[in-house]
């Protein structure tokens, strides 16, 4: 794959000029909100249209002011997952996916629909109205009818946040697919924790600008640029299932990736309800050992990824069912000796963790029912 975009808009007081090219890459997508993310990955799907400039993907123009060309979103070779995404509310599931799937040369399917459907969990859907699904029904619908265009470039907006459960089965799955289908994958969030799931670089986007195009641990070694994004604080950000409340000891019990974590007491939220909880990289802790008889209640085993450099210290990077980042300082690293492919223990204070506001999940729900 070979992506050139070098683009301009302008959208209220938000003006947007984008220079890149990239080859047979993943990549991540990171900046503060309201940088141009979405704005980007809208450019390249075929949702928004440039006020001028030129979108070539592998040698075929997408876009290009100059000689009037505007291929439409469904004609693109491109798979994507936006947030801005609106099907009609009363077609149903069945009939989007068929439609995506008969657009598709036969010559250029590579995932059949039911094998999709199985995995992703959306047989009872097939007869329902869009405007009647969940939030992460929506997600596994959306996701589906990209994958079933058989793209030779798939654009993901951050849909994991809403999935849930399923969150648990999808990166993996995302992963299997980028890696044997050969599909290049851009995903884009202002979570590192979440783009180091399917990339190790990435593209810097601010005010409107792609401003720097390199590894993830060239980033990590640049201060300016760091304060520029917001990275300053390296968070986490975990989906986990609500399990029970233990109201005599003043704590929420919750599962993440088949790993039970101990939480903040929060009693208004039921059983079996999904939330994101969020912890930054320098409330985690490391050990080579599980440690019995400590106050710390969240005793987390994984195994190192990458050593990142970030600043005077080191973000460890541990794939823990999903990617936990821990900062540490460079005399524990060193005197811990650790080394790419280790397993450890992330330890995390109850207190330490907090709770993502919803409200960003139910905006978005809210654009399908219109």
């Amino acid at each position: 794959m070979l992506l050139e975009m070098n683009v301009s808009m302008r959208r209220g007081n938000f003006d947007l000029t984008t220079d890149l090219s990239i080859q047979d890459e993943s990549m991540g997508l990171i900046g503060r909100s309201g940088a141009g993310k979405s704005t980007i990955l809208g450019l390249l799907a075929g949702t928004l249209m440039p006020e001028e400039g030129r979108i070539v993907l592998d040698g075929k123009i997408l876009f290009d002011s100059r000689k009037g060309i505007m291929v439409p979103r469904e004609q693109r070779p491109i798979g994507a997952v936006l947030q801005d995404d609106r099907w009609p509310s009363d077609g149903t599931v069945n009939d989007g996916l068929s439609s995506a799937h008969e657009r598709t040369l036969k010559q250029r399917r590579t995932l059949k629909p039911k094998h999709l459907i199985e995995f992703l969990d959306i047989g009872h859907l097939l007869g329902q109205a869009m405007g009647h699904l969940s939030t992460g029904e929506l997600q596994r619908v959306l996701l589906a009818r990209a994958l079933l265009k058989s793209p030779a470039l798939l654009l993901l907006d951050d849909p994991l946040a809403t999935m849930g459960y399923f969150a648990n089965s999808v990166t993996p799955f995302l992963k299997r697919v980028r890696s044997e289908l050969n599909l290049p994958l851009f995903y884009a969030s202002h979570a590192l924790g979440d783009i180091v799931e399917f990339s190790d670089k990435i593209v810097v986007v601010a005010e409107g600008r792609a401003i720097q195009v390199g590894l993830i641990t060239e980033l990590l070694q640049n201060a300016e640029l760091i304060q520029k994004i917001g990275l300053g604080l390296v968070e986490n950000k975990i989906p986990a299932m609500v399990t029970g409340h233990d109201l005599m000891d003043g704590c929420t019990l919750a599962k993440t990736y088949g790993i039970e974590l101990v939480l903040p007491l929060r009693r208004d939220l039921p059983m079996g309800s999904w939330v994101t909880v969020s912890i930054p990289a320098h409330e985690i802790a490391l050990s080579r050992t599980y440690l019995p008889g400590i106050s710390i209640q969240n005793q987390v085993k994984g195994r190192i990824c990458a050593l990142i450099p970030h600043g005077n210290g080191i973000l460890v990077q541990i794939d823990c069912g999903k990617t936990w980042l821990a900062g540490i300082t460079l005399r524990a690293c060193r005197e811990m000796n650790l080394q790419e492919g280790d397993t450890l223990y992330c330890l995390a204070k109850t207190q330490a963790f907090s709770y993502c506001p919803q409200s960003g999940l139910d905006a978005f729900s809210q654009l399908f029912n219109k």
